[in-house]
């Protein structure tokens, strides 16, 4: 097994990331696909790193029985069980009444909390399928676990506002033997971060 895969976040298309691994196969959520369909095609294929940042690192989270085994290493980025451990859910539905009224403008604020750099790119095409992720985060949990994680690797930056350190520490306790790793910096894992945690 050489695959490697990258789930990502909430708005987190692969232009957030200048520099990302070649050989990867990226996805972000609901963009390219539901959980469902997400999930499935990585317990098919399995490899040798998974590696998930944010809503991507909690479905990885969510189905850790399922998909833990079948890589050699898991690398997950602020992971969370439940992200009203982190925001209220107030806050989610509000950005989804954002959404209604302006998409763009909406992810460009989350992407600015995220301390995304720059003006990344928007396709207006997102717009939907995000509405639907943030429905998702409302209702979403991780309940099962713990489960073995001896070769799962967590990473939260130290300033990171929308995944909060008591939302880290809930998906950790599902992660049975996970090593943890803080990095400076917010919610978005820099290139530089994220070169260096995936290459290790």
């Amino acid at each position: 097994m050489n695959g490697r895969f990258f789930l990502s976040g909430w708005a987190g298309p692969e232009t957030l990331f200048p520099g990302f691994p070649s050989g990867w196969t990226f996805r972000a959520p609901f963009c390219d696909g539901d959980e469902e369909t997400l999930v499935a095609a990585l317990a098919q294929s399995g490899g040798t790193v998974l590696a998930g940042w944010s809503t991507g690192a909690h479905m990885i989270v969510k189905h850790a029985a399922t998909l833990l085994p079948r890589f050699e290493r898991v690398v997950l980025f602020a992971p969370f069980a439940r992200f009203g451990d982190s925001l209220p859910g107030r806050i989610t539905r509000a950005m989804a009444a954002g959404m209604a009224a302006d998409a763009e403008a909406t992810v460009r604020s989350f992407w600015k909390n995220c301390g995304v750099p720059g003006e990344p790119v928007w396709n207006p095409d997102w717009a939907s399928p995000l509405a639907v992720g943030l429905d998702y985060l409302l209702r979403s949990e991780a309940t099962s676990g713990p489960v073995a994680a001896g070769n799962v690797t967590v990473f939260h930056g130290d300033a990171d506002r929308i995944v909060r350190r008591p939302a880290v520490r809930q998906a950790l306790a599902l992660l049975e033997g996970a090593n943890f790793r803080e990095f400076s910096g917010g919610h978005y894992p820099d290139p530089a971060v994220l070169g260096t945690a995936l290459s290790r």
